[in-house]
This record gives structure tokens, sequence and C-alpha cells, in this order.
């Protein structure tokens, strides 16, 4: 993400302003990511991750340094896991449900926070002076947070351990396919897997990573456009 803002010909003072909008941007998609889970697991009944510190929003408590790096650097990345304990989720019957709740709760935290952002965009877009500085800066962190939201929710929906996409997926696989040995030769090699994949559209000519998240991306973002252009039709229509 730096070397694509370092490469787009920015003045020094629109590049140390683009930078510290990411920067926020990425931290409170990290934040609202993680809490969500914790939050997710609390309320089905598990307060370990509670007791550890981690529902809540604040940033420290929840950024990894190598997820956090890869993110800023490359627009891929992922927060410091939420610790739980699958037997204390005792709200639901389905113990395997509760679990992909649980997963699936920091995407839903990022869709959701990237849907608030483009409505308040949307909004302020409809009534505000773009040329005041403060409204640009307000415009700009919105569009950035829900930029890294998406990209966050695309990376964690891989089926690739440790993200949540594989743990939903492990929840759903039988226990056949789990005891081949083929299975635990991927686990082993999938932090591998994941750096390689990440690295690769540095040096190919095809992004197959990038085109992968862009297509996780796109219904989620057309959900938020189309209800986005829907709030300015009407704000169109009454104003």
């Amino acid at each position: 993400m730096i070397s694509t803002l370092l490469n787009s010909g920015y003045t020094g003072s629109e590049l140390f302003f683009l930078i510290i909008v990411s920067l926020f941007a990425i931290v409170l998609s990290f934040s609202v990511h993680e809490f969500a889970h914790s939050l997710a697991a609390t309320k089905l009944g598990d307060n370990t991750s509670k007791n550890m510190g981690r529902l809540t929003l604040n940033p420290l408590s929840h950024l990894d340094p190598l997820g956090t790096v890869l993110l800023l650097l490359f627009g891929f990345g992922w927060g410091k896991p939420v610790v739980y304990n699958r037997n204390n989720l005792t709200k639901l019957k389905s113990r395997k449900a509760s679990c992909i709740i649980v997963h699936l709760s920091g995407v839903t935290g990022n869709f959701l926070l990237a849907f608030l952002c483009t409505v308040i965009y949307t909004i302020i877009s409809f009534f505000g002076d773009m040329d005041n500085l403060i409204v640009f800066a307000v415009v700009n962190v919105l569009l950035y947070t829900s930029e890294f939201c998406y990209m966050l929710l695309a990376f964690n929906l891989l089926p690739i351990p440790p993200l949540d996409g594989y743990h939903v997926l492990e929840e759903l696989l039988p226990s056949s396919i789990k005891r081949k040995p083929g299975y635990a030769s991927f686990i082993r090699l999938s932090p591998m897997i994941l750096l390689a994949l990440v690295f690769a559209g540095r040096f190919l000519s095809i992004n197959i990573l990038g085109l992968v998240l862009g297509a996780i991306q796109l219904p989620f973002r057309s959900i938020v456009l189309n209800v986005s252009a829907l709030i300015y039709s009407l704000l169109s229509s009454i104003f």
C-alpha cells in the first residue's frame, strides 16, 4: 500500500496526509474485526477473550505486528487472533454453529463498518462542501476505512489457516477428510502458502491473489453501493 502511494506522484504533504489516514483506517478496521470476534464469543457464552482484555476497541489489544506491516505495505494482513473455548459456547444448541458464528463475526464487523462509512460518505458528499479541509479529511478517512474493511474481509474469507475462512471450512468438513495425511500437510504448509500468495503478485505479471480478493469483495461492495445509490436518490428527491 505504501509502495503504491510512493509511486502515485503525491507531494510530500499529500503523502503524509494519506499515510496518516491509512494508518487510522487500518487500526480501526483491525480493532472492529477482532472486537467483533470477542463480542460474538462472549454473547455465545465464552468469556475467555473478555478476560484477556479483547472485548474492547482499543487497537493495542488487537494489532498483530506482522499482519499490520503486511497490510500497510501490500494491502493484505491480519490482526491478533481472538482465543475462545468452544466448550463454553452454550447459548446455542449447536456448538458447530456457534463456532462458525464466532469466526464469521469479524468479517461481519468489517462489512458493517464499510457499510456505515459509505452511508456517511454519501450523506456528506450530498450536503458537505468538499473544498472544506475538514470535510475533505473526514471523507478520505471514510473512504480509506471502507476500502481496508473490504480488503480485510476478503482476505480473512480465504480458506487458508489461520484465516477465518479456513476455520469456517474446518467446522463444515467431515472428520474423514481432516484425518487424511494431505490435510495435515496443508495445515503445516499453510503459512508459507499464505505468504507466497501475498508476495507472488509483486513478481508475477498476474496478481492471482488480487483477482481472487476482488471477486470475494464484489458482492459485498455491490450491496453497499446499491444502498448508497438509493440513499443519494432519496436525498435528491427530498432536497
